[in-house]
């Protein structure tokens, strides 16, 4: 196992960020392992809880475009893990929600494994009351 240097780890959170804010679907689900688990702890009824694969996790992507659109997203904060293949980012996005207008602003903090240099697990705890 190949410990995660603090900059692989910036340099995956740059990737995720730019291509997200860009749109680029291609170079962002090249973060990803094909059977990538892509977890949502704190995910509500009727949202989805759980990925286990690329092409689940294009097609959630897919389904988010009608629900809001983020516009920005602050540095992120890294945290290296005792777990050599694991870290954590603490950051925020900024949007909109699509239906209504309103402001889309969102605390996420991710855990994210790694092997041979492509996410394997990516848990994703944000907050379900920013929906609404």
């Amino acid at each position: 196992m190949i410990p995660v240097t603090r900059e692989t780890a910036e340099k995956i959170m740059v990737v995720f960020r730019e291509s997200f804010l860009n749109q680029d679907l291609e170079a962002f689900l090249d973060l990803f392992d094909e059977n990538v688990s892509f977890e949502f702890p704190y995910a509500p009824e009727p949202y989805v809880k759980k990925l286990t694969s690329k092409s689940e996790l294009r097609a959630h992507l897919l389904s988010l475009q009608g629900v809001f659109k983020i516009h920005s997203f602050s540095e992120p904060v890294i945290h290296r893990s005792v777990d050599a293949s694991v870290f954590t980012a603490e950051f925020c996005g900024h949007g909109v929600m699509n239906d209504s207008g309103q402001p889309y602003d969102q605390q996420y903090i991710s855990v994210i494994e790694l092997q041979e240099g492509k996410i394997i697990r990516y848990q994703d705890y944000w907050n379900p009351l920013s929906l609404g």
